[in-house]
């Protein structure tokens, strides 16, 4: 189904036929980075529209359906982060963002794959669990019939895929659609039960080839009670596509073409082999008779809900392993969790001149002599301009309910570097040196030489609970189990609260005083006056939420002479903490990348996981890498296809262009450049090969004239599929029902479309 399913999306958006991109091939051609498939798929505003069942497909793909043909019932875990292009967009642009937040969240689904010859259809009977609004289990009921692959002449290939999403316990589809692909092109059709009442998507594509068609897209719904609409009519011919008075090119050499890379491999510069890192392994876990399937990694333990509620402190776990190829063996480890996690920060070293036009994110308290307009105790967005010896201020940092997001300022403004002198200098977070940053600006004017300005950046490392220190200090940003509670109960409350001890919050002037912490090395938390500091009520969090990706503290220190001011030895100034070697910082919150969890083998040891590797990259010269040509910046590998901290900016749905981040959904956060594949980064000693997976295109837009010149112009009367043609897979009565959901205790033999024997 993955061919049909990228070729469905790209002609559903834009009807594109696109080559891979070809790699200089220095490793053997056998080897991983020569044969790792890569894929691309148009983005437009009609495929904006059509986001469940691409998510759906995207899903089918990841069980590999395909592979496992007339083998019977079996599991698969599905990573729902790398299917939901929602989520991956908001995450990419959310200030602050880590790894964390892109922390696997697995689904799992039964699969039954079968076909009678090589001259009948392929079916595939598939049941995956899921939770949605608040705890609701649902059952997606999904039956596919492939009768064909896409060919030149049908770029679509001939399949139907049937789903039904219900809540377990209802015979009612909350979610009810379907997806045909024939040698005339495409129908979609689906209906959802949401919030706000109904949503219907329809979609008509009508098409023999990948040169030209034409097709209409209507989605209705409501938004807070107000009956909305959006209708598309489309058409494309060799050379271009038209979506109503919008003109693209089909070019993908255009300059003006926009890519985006999602995904990407790295490997071993001589052998081609992939890179894997120790980030973790799958799990099984039983409780009331229920055996659940989920993940244990760096970043936490993840399962499914009505599991977490059960486990424990004590509580076993199998680790699925899948080494020796056939049916994997399952080894006992005893739980520890926690709820918060201590980080370890080691210092690395740049200047301000190399940070020219990287951006940045840091938190102004006082806006006296800051830019005009400037609200305090905000979060900006802002870069060094080498040329012009300024900060330049593009943007603040907003949160809601859906995250925390950039809103570009209107126009840039800038800053010297004098104001921050006082405070020591600018503590931030750049995505594009793996997070927190300082730079030293203790004492400076606005003319400075930026070559020998300081500027310091951090490795992060999970402290376990027996690597705890003793002892840790804390000047700025302290949390204490009592400041927690009465801010997330309101007792604490006005615009100045926060759930931080009194004095510490936001606090960039000097103290006379600091906060100690303990450790508990056994529950493995910090404690305060003898109380753990942790908060993880999720329903307190929802109602604060700046604090939605939980409460940080400022910088640990080991030492307090770490935080004595440069100029008053009784005085704490917490801007010192960056010049030590390592700091820590403790977090508490709602979510499984706020707390600690692990595993213990039988002998008590902790089973330690590898953190993100940190790559060293020097972005290419070239006007497609905009300011940051030239730039060295920081990456972050997880584990294949997980490499983050390329910087980004906002484009418009519609018209593909740039626009300002935070226009009311009028934008999509995307990355400013993607790498070539077969560019090198480095760590230390080490060289690696980088190639990019998996990448989205956006077409060039160009004036409607253009369009019309060329005798394009949008189709009338297609009539659109209905509710008539729906089928149910979870109907009995229906000629393609896929009955109950099967019983499976095995281990899963596919985790997202890697298949374990």
């Amino acid at each position: 189904m993955r061919n049909q399913v990228s070729s469905t999306a790209a002609f559903v958006a834009a009807a594109c036929s696109l080559a891979a991109l070809e790699v200089s091939a220095a490793p053997p051609s056998t080897s991983a980075y020569a044969t790792d498939p890569q894929n691309s798929y148009v983005q437009d505003a009609t495929s904006e529209r059509i986001g469940q069942v691409n998510m759906i497909t995207c899903i089918m793909s990841a069980l590999r359906a395909d592979a496992l043909v007339n083998e019977g019932n079996y599991i698969a875990l599905v990573d729902q982060s790398k299917c939901d292009a929602a989520k991956r967009s908001v995450g990419a642009g959310g200030a602050g963002s880590d790894a964390a937040t892109q922390a696997p969240t697995y689904m799992t689904a039964v699969v039954n794959s079968t076909r009678a010859s090589n001259s009948d259809p392929m079916r595939a009977k598939v049941w995956i669990n899921d939770v949605e609004g608040q705890g609701q289990q649902v059952t997606i009921f999904v039956n596919v019939s492939a009768s064909a692959p896409p060919t030149d002449a049908n770029p679509y290939g001939i399949f139907r895929l049937d789903f039904c999403g219900r809540v377990d316990g209802v015979s009612q589809c909350v979610m009810h659609g379907y997806l045909q692909g024939s040698d005339a092109g495409v129908n979609y059709y689906q209906s959802e039960q949401g919030d706000n009442g109904e949503e219907i998507t329809a979609l008509k594509l009508n098409a023999t080839g990948s040169s030209s068609g034409s097709g209409r897209l209507d989605a209705t719904g409501t938004d807070n009670g107000v009956p909305q609409e959006v209708i598309f009519n489309f058409a494309y011919n060799q050379n271009y596509f038209l979506r109503d008075d919008q003109c693209f090119s089909r070019d993908a050499s255009d300059p003006d073409t926009g890519l985006s890379v999602w995904r990407y491999g790295v490997y071993d510069s001589v052998t081609g082999d992939r890179i894997a890192r120790n980030s973790g392994f799958p799990i099984d876990y039983t409780a009331g008779g229920q055996t659940y399937h989920g993940y244990l990694g760096y970043w936490g333990l993840n399962l499914p809900p009505d599991a977490m509620a059960t486990l424990t402190n004590g509580s076993t776990v199998q680790k699925v392993d899948y080494s020796s190829g056939n049916s994997p063996t399952k080894t006992d480890y005893t739980v520890t969790m926690s709820g918060g996690k201590l980080t370890k920060y080691t210092k690395k070293t740049s200047t301000l001149q190399a940070l020219d036009k990287i951006k940045f994110t840091t938190f102004v308290n006082n806006v006296t002599g800051f830019i005009p307009n400037a609200q305090p105790n905000t979060q900006y967005e802002m870069y060094w301009d080498d040329g012009a010896a300024r900060f330049k201020v593009t943007g603040s940092v907003v949160c809601d309910q859906s995250g925390c997001q950039t809103h570009d300022l209107d126009t840039e403004q800038a800053v010297g570097a004098s104001f921050w002198a006082a405070q020591g200098g600018i503590q931030g977070w750049s995505q594009s040196l793996g997070g927190d940053l300082f730079i030293n600006l203790n004492g400076a004017g606005d003319s400075l030489a930026s070559a020998s300005i300081g500027v310091i950046y951090r490795a992060q490392d999970l402290v376990y609970p027996s690597d705890m220190p003793n002892a840790l200090y804390c000047v700025n940003n302290c949390p204490t189990a009592a400041a927690l509670q009465a801010y997330f109960t309101g007792v604490s409350q006005g615009p100045s609260a926060m759930p931080y001890a009194a004095g510490t919050g936001n606090n960039f002037s000097p103290s006379a005083t600091y906060v100690t912490y303990g450790s508990d090395k056994n529950a493995g938390v910090l404690t305060n006056g003898g109380q753990a500091v942790v908060y993880t009520d999720s329903s307190a969090y929802q109602q604060h939420p700046q604090y939605q990706g939980g409460v940080r503290s400022g910088r640990l220190f080991t030492n307090p002479t770490d935080a004595v001011c440069p100029n008053n030895s009784s005085m704490y100034c917490d801007y010192q903490v960056n010049n030590a070697d390592v700091y820590y910082v403790w977090e508490t919150g709602p979510n499984n990348f706020n707390q600690f969890a692990a595993v213990k083998d039988s002998s008590g040891a902790f089973v330690t996981f590898d953190a993100p590797l940190q790559l060293n990259y020097t972005v290419p010269t070239g006007s497609a890498y905009g300011v940051y040509a030239g730039k060295s910046i920081v990456l972050q590998y997880g584990g294949f296809g997980d490499l983050g901290g390329i910087p980004g900016y906002c484009v418009s749905p519609v018209t593909n262009e740039v626009v300002k981040c935070g226009n009311n959904g009028g934008d999509r956060y995307v990355p400013s450049f993607a790498i070539p594949a077969g560019d090198q980064a480095t760590a230390g000693n080490n060289t690696y090969l980088v190639k990019w997976l998996e990448r989205e295109i956006r077409f060039a837009n160009k004036s409607l004239s253009v369009c019309q010149n060329a005798n394009l112009t949008a189709p009338t009367g297609i009539v659109l599929p209905t509710a008539a043609d729906l089928k149910d897979p979870s109907d009995p009565s229906s000629d393609i029902y896929i009955g109950d959901k099967p019983s499976i205790t095995d281990a899963p033999r596919v985790i997202h479309g890697d298949v374990k024997y």
